[in-house]
């Protein structure tokens, strides 16, 4: 076998062996990036995000008002064992809640100052002017079995674990209201308003990498969003009860006599 034909075919055999490494590193990468991201497990498109719709209106007759109690409202907030009260859509739950507050202190003819990050952002003259602080705190809490794996095979025999939501969730907890005088801060009256259980079927449309199925999956968020709405107006129907002037006005009363006792009132 001559010289110049061993050279010819030495070039055909690296070009072939240069094309095939190239074919499986694209398809390595490939693979690298379909891992890296969630499955569906769907066939259908995932289903829109619903709105966050959280919203009470109070009732427009036979209504009890006094416009004889001023309060300071003080935005409500959640337990601080709920690590999640900074995203959707927990934030907008409170928001919105905040923002029914004042519509219904307004629907009961109340004065109110507000609504206040905390007691501390009130200046004298808030604290002066008025004679009770109302402070919702939402307690919320999940339960369920619910997160399922499977093993997905990637590289031949090397397996990885995929987690996905399928099974049962329940949501429960209270809203706390807190009256308090506003120099102080003394409680002067809580009214616990519990949230009872409510229990969902819950599945989600991806599946992902780590067992912390985010609620952002949209039959995540549709399921919890749904829910949520019932727990909200359950608990500030029950919260507009607790608004009534009756037991409010005796209340104001304990607080103004802590206010004159505790030496920040000034002439």
């Amino acid at each position: 076998m001559n010289k110049p034909f061993l050279l010819t075919l030495t070039k055909i055999i690296m070009k072939q062996l240069k094309n095939r490494i190239y074919f499986l590193s694209i398809l390595l990468f490939a693979m690298l990036f379909v891992s890296c991201s969630s499955s569906v497990l769907q066939d259908t498109p995932p289903p829109v995000l619903k709105p966050l719709t959280f919203d009470y209106n109070p009732p427009t007759e036979g209504v009890t008002k006094s416009g004889e109690i001023t309060f300071a409202l003080l935005n409500p907030r959640y337990v601080e064992t709920f690590t999640e009260s900074n995203v959707d859509p927990y934030k907008t739950f409170a928001n919105n809640m905040g923002a029914d507050f004042v519509e219904m202190l307004t629907a009961r003819s109340y004065q109110y100052k507000g609504p206040f990050p905390n007691v501390d952002d009130m200046v004298y003259s808030d604290k002066k002017m008025t004679d009770l602080c109302i402070q919702p705190i939402i307690e919320l809490q999940f339960t369920g079995d619910y997160i399922k794996a499977k093993t997905m095979y990637r590289y031949g025999n090397v397996g990885g674990q995929e987690y996905y939501a399928d099974g049962t969730m329940s949501v429960t907890g209270k809203l706390n209201l807190i009256f308090s005088e506003p120099f102080t801060k003394t409680k002067i009256w809580v009214k616990s308003i519990q949230i009872d259980p409510i229990t969902f079927t819950l599945k989600s449309y991806y599946s992902y990498t780590a067992r912390n199925i985010p609620v952002t999956d949209p039959m995540v968020w549709n399921s919890m969003v749904d829910n949520l709405i019932v727990v909200y107006q359950k608990i500030l129907s029950t919260a507009w009860n607790h608004l009534e002037p009756e037991e409010l006005l005796v209340k104001k009363a304990e607080a103004n006599e802590i206010k004159e006792k505790s030496g920040y009132i000034k002439n």
